[in-house]
Formats: structure tokens, sequence, C-alpha cells
């Protein structure tokens, strides 16, 4: 039985063509891959994750608990984003500015325009006590006061 010998192919970038292993070890211009390998590693900061449609999608809302939505998501409930629109429903789910509700919930909410104004309150409220922000930084964030 003969056993194949298996060549390995890696790409080099300093070459820019495909070389087999044995002339990578024997490659004099190592520089850049020890230069790779000194830089040090960025810190790890949290980044709510994106999805489809380049959008963030976030499970965490930082809204207070109350009878009339969950908080938390439920088998059957639809994600209500307090402040929608085009440009601010992504900043509303990358804050954590929504609820959960039913679908009647839902429907009755979008139209009544007047509970939809408290929620907003509330959201802004909520948002300002939990990220240490003034009015005008908001009003900068999602482009209007609602206080």
């Amino acid at each position: 039985m003969i056993k194949k010998i298996r060549t390995i192919y890696n790409y080099c970038s300093y070459k820019k063509s495909v070389i087999t292993y044995q002339e990578c070890k024997t490659c004099p211009y190592k520089e850049y891959k020890e230069f790779k390998r000194l830089q040090a590693k960025k810190e790890y900061v949290y980044h709510p994750k994106k999805g489809k449609a380049n959008r963030y999608y976030n499970n965490c809302s930082i809204m207070p608990k109350s009878f009339l939505y969950s908080t938390v998501k439920i088998k059957g409930y639809e994600k209500h984003h307090i402040f929608g629109g085009v440009s601010n429903r992504p900043k509303s789910e990358k804050y954590g500015l929504f609820v959960w509700l039913s679908k009647n919930q839902h429907r009755y909410l979008t139209e009544h325009p007047l509970e939809n104004l408290k929620l907003k309150q509330i959201a802004q409220a909520t948002f300002m006590e939990y990220y240490n922000k003034t009015i005008d930084e908001f009003r900068e964030i999602f482009g209007r006061n609602y206080l």
C-alpha cells in the first residue's frame, strides 16, 4: 500500500501567490508575520448583534415592569419598538427601548396615539435614567423630546 503525501498550500501575502508550506518556512520575509503576532488585542466592548437588513436585534429591554406589557419575550407576543420609523427603530432596538405586546394590545396601541405618547414618555425617562443622558442628548439621538 502506497501512502500519498499531502502537500499543504498557503497563500503568501508578500509574494501574492500560492506557495507550499516548505517555501513558507524558508521565507526570509517573516517580519510581517511576527508584526501581526505582536499587535495587542482590543479590549472587548459589548455591541448588540446585527441581523437581517443590517439592523440590531436585542432581547434585553430596559423598560420598567408593568402589567400592561411584558419586558420578556413570550410566545405569541409581538415586539413593539417604542420609537418607530426607519431611522429610530434600530436605535430603539439598540438601546433596549421596546416591549412585548399581544396582537390586540399592539393594534390598540397603534390606533390610539395618546396611549403611545404615554409609553414614549415612560421610555424617554427610563432611557435618560439608565444611560445618564440629558434631554438634549436624547434629542440628538432620537430627534424629539417627549417629556
